[in-house]
Parts: structure tokens; C-alpha cells; sequence
């Protein structure tokens, strides 16, 4: 039986709103755990892993940005029956947490399947979803390569014995942010945009096109100082960021603290 494709971090018991985090291109474990520490001790993260690697090596790998997302939402659902949802993703995350948002939104109520098993929904709703950056779905990708090799090199341990196992899992990822394709279709859910100043690959005024598919709230744009990578760095100010975008809502029993 194939492990669960997430990891928990804080109590689910009792908490109506939990932020679930979505992956970057290149990822094995989630980068935002510091920023899940620094959330509100009543507000839990749950962080989405791409199978096919690290502990999910014998998983099936997602041939596209669908295929990801059919595998979380039905985890989730199963999972957070009934809670609000609060859906961050960076760079391919960010298509990630759209197109998870368009499939909970389609399915509200949760449909039967062949076998017993239920399709995404059953209740639980997207409150939020905060894209951080990127550029909006349908866009000409640019070339992300060199960018993300770098990336991944300054962060390499010296026990790294994987070889170039990064390397072809982010070549893997940026394949599926070339190749997706999506209907476009606006979202319900309330919109907040996350960008570091100085990103070149997603400019704080280019991620203003997001607005274009959610007919939800705007709930603003917050910048960080910083490139591309500004969440590795910026994670107390991030966290302070989703805990307000949370408690905004009327039902939210999160309490804005460390």
C-alpha cells in the first residue's frame, strides 16, 4: 500500500483551518517546514510531497500537474474532511495549489467512485489560495534551469550521495511546468500573492495577472526582500503574512502568535 504523499506538522485536533503547502520544482522534503514552525500553534501545516522520490521512491511519479493533484486531493479530502484550506505553493507549487483549488471547487460534495472510494470535496473548502512566486497558469515558462541548478548546488551537503538524482528530479518537474495545460477556469477562492522584490523569474507586477482566474477577494500582495528563493530566508515574516490571511477569516479560530 503505497505511504501517504504528505507530511503533518502541528495538531489537526480541533483546528477548522489548516495550511497545506504545496511543492516547488525540485523538492523531496518540504522546504516549508521552517516556515509551518513559525505558524501559529493553532493554525497545523500539512506539507505535499511529489511521489516517485525520497521516502515516496517506490511511488508512482506524476506524469503532469493533474496527475499530482488527483493523488493530494483525494488524500487530503480523506484528511481534512470539512476544513477550511489554505493552499500555498511556490513556483510549480503555485499550479499545484490553482489546479487543487479548481478540483476541490468542482467537486464540493465529494462523488462516489467505483469501489466506494470518494472523489475531493466532501466539505472541505479552499478559504485561501496563495500563490508565491510565479507566474499565472498559461504563461511561457521561462527558462528556469540555470536558475534551479544553482540553487540546488548552494544547498547540496557534502554526504549528498544521490549523484545527479537532483538534477533529473528538476529537470522531471520543469517538464511538467512546460508541458501543463489548464482550462483557465476562475477559481472561488480568496487570492493573495507572495513575491520576493527582486524575483526576475516572477515580477511582482507580472503575478498581478493571477487575478485574472479567481473571481474571489484580492487579499493583496506581499513582498519580501529577495530573488526567487526570498521563502528560504523571509520565514518568520511569511508565517506572519499567512497566520493574517487566516484570520481574516470570520470562523477562524487561529490565534495570531509565534
Amino acid at each position: 500500500m503505497p505511504e501517504r504523499s504528505f507530511v503533518v506538522q502541528g495538531r489537526l485536533e480541533g483546528a477548522a483551518d489548516v495550511v497545506v503547502f504545496l511543492p516547488p520544482a525540485g523538492s523531496v522534503t518540504s522546504p516549508y517546514l521552517p516556515i509551518g514552525s513559525r505558524l501559529p500553534a493553532t493554525l497545523p501545516a500539512v506539507h505535499c510531497e511529489i511521489p516517485g522520490r525520497g521516502r515516496l521512491v517506490h511511488d508512482e511519479a506524476p506524469a503532469s500537474v493533474h496527475g499530482a493533484v488527483e493523488r493530494w486531493a483525494g488524500e487530503l479530502a480523506g484528511l481534512l474532511p470539512g476544513r477550511r484550506l489554505h493552499l500555498f505553493g511556490h513556483s510549480l507549487g503555485a499550479l499545484f495549489a490553482y489546479e487543487l483549488t479548481v478540483l476541490f471547487e468542482a467537486r464540493p460534495d465529494g462523488e462516489a467512485r467505483p469501489g466506494g472510494r470518494s472523489r475531493p470535496g466532501g466539505g472541505t473548502e479552499v478559504a485561501s489560495l496563495l500563490v508565491s512566486g510565479s507566474r499565472e497558469p498559461g504563461s511561457a515558462p521561462r527558462s528556469l534551469v540555470a536558475h534551479a541548478f544553482a540553487a540546488l548546488r548552494r544547498e547540496q551537503r557534502a554526504t549528498d550521495r544521490e549523484g545527479d538524482a537532483e538534477g533529473a528530479r528538476l529537470l522531471a518537474d520543469l517538464r511538467m511546468r512546460r508541458e501543463h495545460r489548464t482550462a483557465g477556469r476562475p477559481v472561488r477562492a480568496p487570492l493573495a500573492l507572495f513575491c520576493g522584490r527582486a524575483d526576475g523569474f516572477a515580477r511582482p507586477e507580472e503575478m498581478l495577472e493571477w487575478k485574472r482566474f479567481t473571481g474571489g477577494p484580492f487579499l493583496g500582495m506581499f513582498t519580501f526582500g529577495g530573488g526567487h528563493d526570498y521563502h528560504l530566508s523571509g520565514r518568520k515574516e511569511i508565517a506572519a503574512a499567512i497566520g493574517k490571511i487566516v484570520n481574516r477569516h470570520p470562523h477562524s479560530n487561529s490565534a495570531d502568535q509565534e
